[in-house]
């Protein structure tokens, strides 16, 4: 339902005259949305989320709005909490290699930040415009790093109940609820609202080369872009249908090498022999970047590294066009019929049923039409029990107000 104007009212004497914006009905996830919100301090998304419950208010929850599609879609929504205002007060370590950064912030101004300090943040998501908030509420990984649980250290979270909490801290030997933070990267909005969070950086890299192959989308080219990723400066390693990097059919191996000059150079001599690996200056990581979030439907699996060919025969006799991390155990399965139809996402979403059953993989609908998503649990883990996810969303978020439905479980 959409507030009223007595309700308008009471947020409006939470947020500011600024922090609350009506508008014309804004087809949002399935919902039609009259109201965002704008919470721009944490006292003030506490005091909202309160309100909400106080007004049997739901809320879906947008940052920078890339990986919305990326969950189900909401069970129920009356207004949009945007928390793109969250963008202050960013604290930067470089001496401890750590910052907290707040979960409105977009990921390009961290990396401005960060420009002179000889570090950098290890996130890397598709998708213009996306937030440290957005990110790790999405778990969205890009072709460079490795799982987004890795770099968190401590979270600030509003939970349902208007309570705001923290877990773990600036550093590692000061970590108090530390496996604690873990619980709510991934868990798209529903067991609470980020707040701030502490990251880890890294080293800047001394020197960084992209080098391409020319592998087969088979088991042996599976095993040797696998042998190439283990490479000790490798830091991504794809291995990609051409197609989706704009060039003519074919298969490449997409590798970026980074580190200190002299391991650099070891690890192109070694893959110059091992797999014809050239080095080239042409921006492929971007263009990975830019694949791995195409295609009007998009699927997921994750499985262990000798897996994952096995999911790509499926996928491929299926239609989808195909990007694999294979040292991640990541396949990304495109379906990029521009007329996407109910009978096209049935045998799509059959297909990476079946792939998933056959390796025990966990499955996640990346990107795809709401109503392509209804009726379909765009997440899925081997295993998963949606009694244990309901009962810890009855826990952080009792009276069911953030993002209700999004998750595993419909939780």
């Amino acid at each position: 339902m959409s507030p009223g104007s007595s309700e308008l009212a009471r947020l409006r004497d939470v947020l500011g005259t600024d922090g609350v914006a009506e508008h014309e009905p804004l087809d949002l996830e399935g919902a039609k949305l009259t109201a965002t919100l704008r919470p721009d301090t944490g006292e003030r998304l506490a005091a909202l989320v309160h309100t909400l419950g106080e007004l049997s208010l739901s809320a879906l929850i947008r940052g920078g709005g890339s990986r919305l599609e990326t969950a189900n879609a909401p069970c129920r929504a009356d207004v949009l909490l945007d928390t793109r205002a969250l963008n202050t007060d960013l604290e930067l370590d470089p001496e401890e290699g750590v910052a907290r950064l707040p979960a409105g912030l977009a990921l390009a101004e961290v990396r401005r930040a960060l420009e002179d300090t000889g570090l950098e943040l290890p996130l890397d998501p598709p998708g213009a415009g996306a937030t440290i908030g957005g990110t790790l509420a999405a778990a969205a990984t890009g072709p460079c790093f490795g799982p987004v649980r890795d770099v968190v250290l401590g979270l600030g979270v509003v939970l349902g109940s208007g309570e705001r909490v923290r877990c773990g801290g600036r550093v590692v030997k000061n970590v108090t609820g530390y496996d604690l933070a873990k619980l709510w990267v991934g868990s798209f909005g529903t067991l609470g609202v980020l707040e701030w969070a502490w990251l880890r950086l890294r080293p800047a890299p001394e020197r960084a080369v992209t080098c391409t192959a020319a592998l087969p989308f088979d088991a042996e080219g599976f095993e040797q872009a696998l042998a190439a990723a283990r490479r000790p400066t490798a830091r991504a390693a794809a291995l990609v249908d051409a197609r989706l990097l704009g060039q003519a059919p074919g298969h490449q191996l997409v590798l970026e090498l980074a580190g200190e000059e002299e391991s650099v150079e070891a690890d192109l001599a070694a893959l110059e022999k091992q797999v014809g690996a050239t080095a080239s200056t042409e921006p492929w990581v971007e263009r990975l970047r830019a694949a791995q979030d195409a295609g009007p439907m998009r699927v997921r699996h994750s499985a262990a590294p000798n897996r994952i060919s096995e999911a790509a025969a499926v996928m491929r006799d299926a239609g989808a066009t195909l990007l694999a991390h294979p040292a991640r155990g990541l396949l990304y399965s495109v379906f990029d019929s521009p007329s996407l139809d109910e009978r096209d996402a049935d045998v799509a979403w059959r297909a990476a049923c079946e792939a998933g059953t056959r390796i025990g993989a966990g499955l996640r609908i990346e990107a795809a039409p709401v109503a392509v998503r209804q009726g379909r649990p765009a997440l899925e883990e081997p295993g998963a029990s949606a009694p244990l996810h309901r009962a810890i969303k009855r826990q952080y978020d009792p009276r069911g107000i953030l993002n209700p439905g999004r998750f595993v479980g419909d939780a």
